[in-house]
């Protein structure tokens, strides 16, 4: 069967989630807005709750665009007295995307199911793409066009609300000392490509957001660790409200106070397959920095995050996975970066992509970003040699 997954604003960074969810599918077509697959049949409701970096997840219904398919497949549907439906179109270069919505086509359809003596509502928007909170909030059964060759129906759409309140509900969001999205923190995890049998550490775990994520994707051995006192007090409060708002049974996490260059003697007899973590990616920036000014953090970022390699290295198991972020600084249309992975090498790691050893090869960057950011994040993924 064939699927379509529309991807978020970080297409690459999606794409690489996807394909370490799904380990055998078979790319069909990847483009900057969406990624068509062959797969043996999925829970796209599943799949989607799974994944963090894509926007909405269908079948495709056919390789061309009819009007007489969609209407086919609406009938089959059984939604009451009324028929809500929409229509999505993608393009695979987001640039081009269409700028004006075109009615046409659905009210055409609408016409059509009203001969049939079928009543109907055509489900729009401003944008010629329906969002998931559109189709979530007007029980929309959406169809999305791709480039205008394949029709899709959608099946799931990301869970806009569970995300907003895992992010923004909780006791505790931090802003001051940086804010993981729980999307980005799912993707990381999900990268790892690790059991749910296995322990995973975030050393750097601030308000818990990582921790959060594996717990709700069903990790059973979830460690996290800080050098500050308020941050683990952060963390035990919202995954306590994980916990009891979520109705979970009580997982096997830990949390203590320590500093990244004393993991080695703090986790003994305890081996670790699997870091995921976000750590201190600098002094918030007004914007005005000089070269030499973004030089200096990324020199004092950069003895932090060789010194977290060196202790990683005594609590990973062999063949364990380190999923990082690296900050980007953009200093007018440059970007500055930590430039340290031969020494990371030398500590006996090696990068990859989604398992995938990657020696002798330019490394295609996964970054999360928005526009306007002064500071990305590069996902990185490293093996223990």
């Amino acid at each position: 069967m064939r699927y379509a997954f529309i991807l978020g604003h970080n297409p690459k960074l999606s794409v690489a989630e996807i394909k370490a969810v799904l380990t055998d599918l078979k790319s069909v077509l990847e483009t900057d807005s969406f990624l068509i697959i062959e797969n043996n049949e999925i829970d796209c409701g599943q799949i989607l709750r799974r994944l963090g970096g894509t926007v909405k997840v269908g079948i495709i219904i056919a390789d061309r665009i009819d009007k007489d398919i969609i209407i086919k497949s609406l009938l089959q549907e059984d939604r009451g007295n009324k028929i809500n439906f929409g229509v999505s179109y993608y393009k695979s270069k987001v640039k081009s995307q269409k700028s004006k919505v075109d009615l046409r086509f659905g009210l055409e359809i609408k016409r059509l199911l009203r001969k049939r003596g079928v009543s109907s509502r055509l489900v729009t928007s401003r944008e010629p793409v329906l969002s998931s909170v559109v189709i979530t909030k007007n029980k929309c059964q959406e169809y999305m066009i791709l480039d205008d060759l394949w029709l899709a129906k959608t099946c799931a759409v990301q869970e806009f609300e569970e995300y907003s309140r895992r992010d923004f509900g909780r006791p505790v969001r931090d802003v001051l000392s940086g804010t993981m999205p729980p999307k980005l923190a799912k993707i990381m995890i999900n990268l790892a490509q690790v059991p749910l049998e296995a322990k995973i550490l975030d050393p750097f775990c601030g308000s818990g957001t990582v921790l959060q994520e594996a717990i709700l994707l069903g990790y059973k051995n979830v460690i996290g660790c800080d050098i500050s006192e308020k941050a683990i007090k952060d963390a035990q409060n919202n995954l306590h409200w994980l916990i009891t708002n979520y109705q979970l049974l009580i997982t096997n996490y830990k949390i203590f106070q320590c500093n990244v260059e004393r993991i080695g003697d703090s986790i003994q007899q305890v081996t670790i397959d699997a870091i995921v973590t976000e750590p201190y990616l600098g002094p918030a920036l007004r914007g005005g920095e000089s070269e030499k000014q973004l030089q200096q953090i990324i020199d004092e970022l950069s003895k932090l995050y060789l010194a977290a390699f060196g202790e990683f290295g005594k609590v990973l198991k062999p063949g364990g996975k380190v999923v990082i972020i690296f900050p980007r600084f953009v200093y007018k249309k440059e970007i500055l970066k930590i430039k340290i992975l031969n020494k990371i090498e030398e500590l006996g790691f090696g990068r990859v992509l989604c398992g995938e050893t990657l020696p002798g090869r330019d490394i295609e960057e996964l970054v999360y970003s928005r526009p306007g950011q002064r500071v990305e994040r590069e996902v990185a993924i490293f093996i223990k040699t």
